[in-house]
Order: C-alpha cells, then sequence, then structure tokens
C-alpha cells in the first residue's frame, strides 16, 4: 500500500510540474554555423542566451548581439533580436533539411567545414531608415544559406 501511495504521490508531482516547452531548451550544441558565399552567422549559447556574430556585405563591421527563443514548429528554431545601430528587428529561422533533399549554397556546394549541410537558415532584419552615422548599406529582405550545429 505505501509503495502505490508513493508511486502516486510521485505520478501526482509530476503532473504538477509546470510544462516546459520544447522552445525553451537550448540548441542542441553548442553552437551553429551558418550562412552562405556571401554572408555567415555563427550563434553561441551562453548560458540561457543566445549571441549572434554576423558579417554581410552590407555592413563593414561585424554585427553582433542577443537573441531569444520564441515559439517555432517542432524540430526548428526561431530567434528574434536586433541589428545595427537603429535597434531594427531581426529574426533568425533554422529548420533542419527534409530527408532526401540537400541545402546548397550559391555555390552549389552541400556542405563545409563541418560536413554536409543538415540545417537551412534564414536571417530577416526589418527594413528600417538608416541612422545618421550608420556604416552599413540598407538591409536586404533576407539572408538565406545552410549550416550546421556544431561543437565549437
Amino acid at each position: 500500500m505505501r509503495i502505490l501511495f508513493a508511486a502516486a504521490l510521485a505520478l501526482a508531482a509530476a503532473f504538477a510540474a509546470p510544462c516546459v516547452s520544447a522552445q525553451d531548451t537550448l540548441f542542441p550544441s553548442p553552437a551553429f554555423r551558418g550562412g552562405n558565399t556571401d554572408w555567415s552567422i555563427k550563434l553561441s549559447t551562453q548560458n540561457t542566451t543566445v549571441v549572434y556574430e554576423l558579417k554581410v556585405p552590407q555592413s563593414v563591421d561585424r554585427l553582433n548581439g542577443p537573441l531569444k527563443h520564441v515559439k517555432a514548429p517542432q524540430g526548428q528554431y526561431q530567434l528574434v533580436g536586433v541589428i545595427g545601430v537603429e535597434k531594427s528587428a531581426l529574426t533568425v529561422k533554422i529548420a533542419p533539411v527534409k530527408p532526401g533533399q540537400t541545402c546548397k549554397d550559391d555555390d552549389g556546394d552541400i556542405g563545409g567545414s563541418y560536413g554536409p549541410y543538415t540545417y537551412a537558415v534564414v536571417v530577416a532584419p526589418t527594413p528600417a531608415k538608416r541612422a545618421p552615422g550608420s556604416k552599413h548599406k540598407p538591409w536586404p529582405r533576407l539572408w538565406y544559406g545552410c549550416g550546421n550545429f556544431t561543437l565549437d
């Protein structure tokens, strides 16, 4: 009887625990590296924050900042933050390559330093009027590329 009571109590505690969304978890590895032939992004996890480092042809300077997870379909990641001195909204979407398909960069390559590309990545800045003194050209509608989760 005591064992049954203890099992029932443990089960009740499990149901009473707050539900954790799959999107509350961090990336499956310490970093994501991706991009295309003319741009690159690195997403790193630092505690519970994701930080981006972005190199694009529209900016001489490397861009960076924190991102936060938002709801995305199962198996995908969507993060939001800001970019540039104007603090334009920035959305980063990462989705696995569908079985039987490949992700290719603009040179037609299906892999890079970290092996075959297993994810597609879209980085979409919200167009904004450039701030006085900004050192970048206007943002495009999006940057599209491929990438992988990595251990470094």
